[in-house]
């Protein structure tokens, strides 16, 4: 299993306009438990408005799966009108 530490850049506390950033990663069984233990000490080191904006996640990726800076590419919306 890998373990990709992300940091969650947003513009505002709703959190819909971030930016997602690779802090760091963990490969094997203990991957999950050893990122979800540095996560509190990380968001403390933020100043109290970037700790309401930004946050840290850990995401657990699959060992086929792409990077977490691989962005997918919008699907192609097709709409017909007829009259």
């Amino acid at each position: 299993m890998t373990v990709f530490l992300l940091l969650y850049l947003c513009a505002d506390a709703t959190h819909t306009d971030c930016q997602v950033v690779r802090a760091d990663s963990w490969n094997g069984p203990q991957a999950y438990e050893r990122c979800i233990d540095v996560v509190p000490g990380l968001t403390e080191a933020l100043t109290a408005p970037n700790r309401e904006r930004h946050l840290f996640v850990c995401e657990i990726q699959a060992d086929r799966a792409k990077p977490a800076e691989h962005r997918a590419q919008r699907a192609l919306i097709h709409q017909s009108f007829r009259m």
